[in-house]
């Protein structure tokens, strides 16, 4: 019966021109959403959408699903023709437009053999908005009168219900529509209410909601009523959380403090499956068992993998405090990809529940082309990758998130006393565009040398007003005169501020106190949060690669057992933190990977001790 049913849904999906294709699938023993999901190469929602009496979480033992089939070709309007300016990425044009990278590959063929140049001429495909987005924004709105895009599955009764009418009212609103086809539009027409007028004034932002437990979190974080969300999402009143459901918040419902404390609730317990990735090298130690001590000491890839190794095994071990078990197998990479295709013909890797590095490209590739066939997230702990897929977890804080941070103190403290100036080099052009456009009116250094010298930065300063100096240099030589340079005018009775994305180019040599007196504001990915007191025997401070490798082993394993799948836990909203480190994971739309976009924002003090400086909520 179900299978005539499903059959009968797909004819009258097919009459519709502008319809989206499907197709059936009985799903195996032992198979569940996600690897249905992955076979299609579709989201679990998509599937979700279309067969909303089936489980995310059990197993479908055999139930036959509709599948919604991706075919780009019939979501494109028309093309446009993009002449390439300077400095312009696919990243960029493809976030412009929104579609994705690998489409502007794909109607671009030439881009496949080389890499895109300045005066290239792409071939834009502009996409359709997705039907369901529509719908949403329809249902959340406020308006009492509506058009209801059909979808497919859905009956009157069901869409009579979303919009709190009776069957006989929606037929009412709609005389010439006896029977519903997907694609046709409904009239909709909401009762109204005396309700108090929300302020006009009130920000908001809005937040995806997939299941009861992401609804707990969103209200614990939030820190708002059930009341409240049903007053500001009208298709909540009727349908709750649904197959997913964007809702509305007030964003001073939020608050300051958006800390998850994942360890004192958990859903799932059970052994969770960790692999550890990481290039120790021991095999270049064997036989030299009088030097390997000082060789293992002197080499810096193999210290900092051991660290961190140390780091995860601690974190084992308070797991299993809290009464969680953990399985940590720990694989020796080396630095080459012969070494990682070897571990991954040598071991069945499709049980882990996650995998924590590697930390080279070649053998992140290599591991991620095994484990994306079951959809098993890679953490990377101490490196970046550039690779796509959705699945890959960037566990560090990129550049982006860094200038975001900057631009907004920048945005939400400055004020007419505030003289804002500007140095970036060569290689950090893009933070100068994001300046320029946000602040008219900024001051730049003009370098006519390659290295700076101190004329060139005092005609930017102003004496009698505050100045605000924004440095953005990988280079140690810039950053350094700058800072000499910067304290040299402050003591000529100059009021200035330093403010730096990254303070990597600032060697450990450089003078704290100068730091301190020019008040240096800058980002960084980890800050001793904390008195923390792990220690070894010889009651010495952990090295911070062993506090990277408890805090993200740790939020690994606390995740898996909040709510038992990563990637519903990378979802919930508000940051976890240990140590030195924390974790709130964004899903990049365009370039297919996550990423950590927790930064710690801090400020020297007078008394040359460092604060973390919390910025108002945004939108």
């Amino acid at each position: 019966m179900r299978v005539f049913i499903v059959s009968l849904i797909l004819c009258f999906v097919s009459i519709s021109a502008n319809a989206q294709k499907f197709s059936t699938y009985q799903a195996k023993d032992n198979e569940d959403l996600k690897i249905v999901a992955q076979k299609f190469d579709v989201s679990v929602t998509d599937i979700l959408n279309f067969n909303p009496d089936i489980s995310r979480y059990k197993k479908l033992e055999g139930e036959t699903l509709v599948i919604p089939l991706s075919d780009e070709d019939d979501n494109i309007v028309r093309f446009e023709s993009y002449e390439v300016e300077p400095k312009e990425t696919l990243y960029s044009i493809a976030k412009a437009y929104e579609v994705e990278i690998e489409t502007i590959i794909k109607y671009n063929p030439f881009l496949k053999t080389r890499d895109l140049d300045y005066n290239d001429v792409l071939e834009i495909p502009i996409l359709k908005i997705p039907k369901d987005i529509a719908n949403q924004s329809v249902k959340n709105s406020t308006f009492s009168n509506l058009k209801h895009l059909v979808q497919p599955k859905e009956t009157k009764f069901g869409i009579a219900k979303d919009y709190g009418l009776t069957v006989e009212e929606l037929e009412t609103l709609n005389p010439d529509v006896d029977v519903i086809h997907p694609g046709d539009y409904l009239v909709i027409e909401r009762k109204k209410k005396e309700e108090p007028e929300l302020p006009k004034d009130r920000e908001y932002k809005y937040v995806k909601v997939d299941s009861e437990s992401d609804l707990d979190a969103l209200q614990k974080g939030f820190k708002v009523t059930d009341e409240l969300i049903a007053e500001l999402n009208p298709a909540y009143k009727y349908t709750g959380i649904g197959n997913g459901i964007v809702l509305k918040l007030p964003t001073e419902a939020k608050g300051k403090d958006k800390r998850l404390d994942l360890s004192t609730n958990f859903s799932d317990p059970s052994l969770k499956k960790i692999g550890l990735f990481l290039p120790f090298n021991l095999k270049r130690f064997k036989g030299d068992t009088v030097n390997v001590k000082k060789q293992l000491m002197d080499n810096r890839i193999t210290r900092v993998s051991l660290d961190l190794y140390e780091g995860a095994q601690a974190a084992v071990e308070s797991a299993q405090k809290l009464g969680i078990k953990v399985d940590l197998r720990a694989f020796d990479t080396g630095m080459n990809a012969a070494a990682m295709q070897s571990i991954i013909d040598k071991n069945d890797l499709s049980q882990l529940q996650a995998a924590i590095g590697p930390v080279t490209e070649p053998n992140v590739r290599k591991l991620s082309q095994v484990l994306s066939k079951d959809s098993i997230p890679i953490l990377l702990p101490i490196t970046e990758s550039s690779l796509s897929g959705a699945h890959i977890f960037n566990s560090l804080p990129n550049e982006a998130f860094r200038e975001e941070m900057i631009t907004t103190y920048i945005h939400q403290n400055i004020n007419d006393d505030i003289n804002l100036s500007l140095l970036v080099d060569d290689q950090n052009g893009h933070f100068k565009q994001v300046i320029d456009r946000t602040f008219p009116g900024t001051q730049h250094v003009s370098m006519s040398e390659s290295y700076l010298q101190k004329n060139e930065l005092g005609r930017v300063l102003q004496k009698g007003k505050i100045n605000w100096f924004v440095l953005d240099t990988d280079k140690i030589g810039i950053a350094e005169s700058a800072v000499s340079f910067l304290e040299s005018y402050r003591k000529k009775g100059y009021d200035v501020k330093l403010i730096m994305p990254s303070k990597d180019a600032l060697r450990s040599e450089i003078s704290n106190t100068y730091l301190s007196n020019l008040k240096l504001l800058y980002t960084a990915s980890s800050y001793d949060v904390t008195a923390y007191q792990l220690k070894n025997k010889r009651d010495i401070l952990k090295s911070r690669y062993f506090l990277r490798g408890y805090d993200l082993t740790m939020d690994v394993i606390l995740r898996l057992a909040y709510v038992g799948d990563f990637y519903d836990a990378a979802k919930l909203d508000g940051f976890t933190e240990y140590y030195q480190n924390k974790f709130q994971y964004q899903y990049d739309v365009f370039e297919k990977i996550y990423r950590n976009t927790s930064v710690y924002l801090v400020e020297y003090q007078d008394d040359l001790k460092l604060d973390v400086i919390e910025l108002l909520p945004q939108d």
